[in-house]
């Protein structure tokens, strides 16, 4: 057989890839996949909305204080009860509005619990970069608590548009991960007082240009440090919710 033939052999065996089917990578494959193949109101939909709904309500627990998102966890409650054939879409999509509504409230409530905590807080060693690196704390838990109830919302949505749940792993790991940072190594005197010492090393440096003083300098290192720290959280967790995931899949 020629080059050619062979050419013409292989290329006739590819099975085109409808557009349903292609993988982005947000998610694991097989999770991604399950989303892209899934019916709505199927078997595999309801089981996918379950995982979810379980995924967000972990995120929720992790990154919002008890009593700060009551409709929000409501809602994830509602999406489970449609998995298992418990409630109709106008349930759902009572409980969406509901959640949505209550996103507001929930950051403020967490955010009123990190300013409470930060007050009682002896940062050992005090440094300059404290008042701005409090500051990061308090953004990153809001973010935290707003990506929670955001994974529990596009759960909601995904009841009618099954293909958006493939987001939902990549969502919580990042609520996970600005409040593992934001509650954890950002508050950490320790690493404050590194962020300055690099700096005040780098305002040394003739070579170094840039005309900034070590404060400046420091708050750049500070987002540095906590910037890589929630990386290596967003991907940790993003594996850990992706066996999980997948384990869930498997198992249904």
């Amino acid at each position: 057989m020629s080059d050619e033939s062979t050419r013409k052999v292989g290329l006739g065996s590819l099975r085109i890839v409808s557009p349903a089917e292609q993988l982005t990578g947000v998610a694991p494959a097989a999770f991604e996949r399950a989303t892209g193949a899934c019916s709505a109101g199927d078997a595999t939909h309801r089981g996918l909305i379950h995982v979810c709904a379980n995924m967000a309500r972990y995120a929720l627990d992790a990154c919002t204080p008890p009593g700060a998102c009551v409709p929000i966890i409501a809602g994830g409650d509602t999406a489970v009860a449609w998995a298992l054939e418990r409630a109709d879409l106008s349930a759902v999509r009572k409980a969406r509005n509901e959640a949505f509504n209550g996103i507001i409230g929930a950051e403020r409530k967490t955010l009123e619990m990190i300013r409470r905590m930060l007050a009682q807080q002896e940062p050992n060693p005090h440094t300059q970069l404290d008042p701005h690196a409090d500051q990061v704390v308090l953004r990153y838990a809001g973010l935290a608590a707003n990506y929670a109830c955001g994974a529990a919302l596009m759960t909601l949505d995904g009841i009618e548009q099954p293909r958006l749940l493939g987001s939902i792993p990549q969502q919580i790991a990042g609520a996970l991960a600005y409040a593992a940072t934001g509650l954890g190594p950002a508050r950490s005197g320790r690493l404050r007082a590194s962020a300055w010492k690099q700096a005040e090393w780098e305002a040394t440096r003739v070579a170094a240009g840039g005309g900034h003083d070590e404060r400046a300098l420091a708050v750049q290192v500070f987002h540095e440090f906590v910037g890589s720290l929630w990386k290596e959280q967003s991907d940790g967790q993003r594996i850990r919710l992706g066996e999980f995931a997948e384990w869930a899949i498997s198992a249904s």
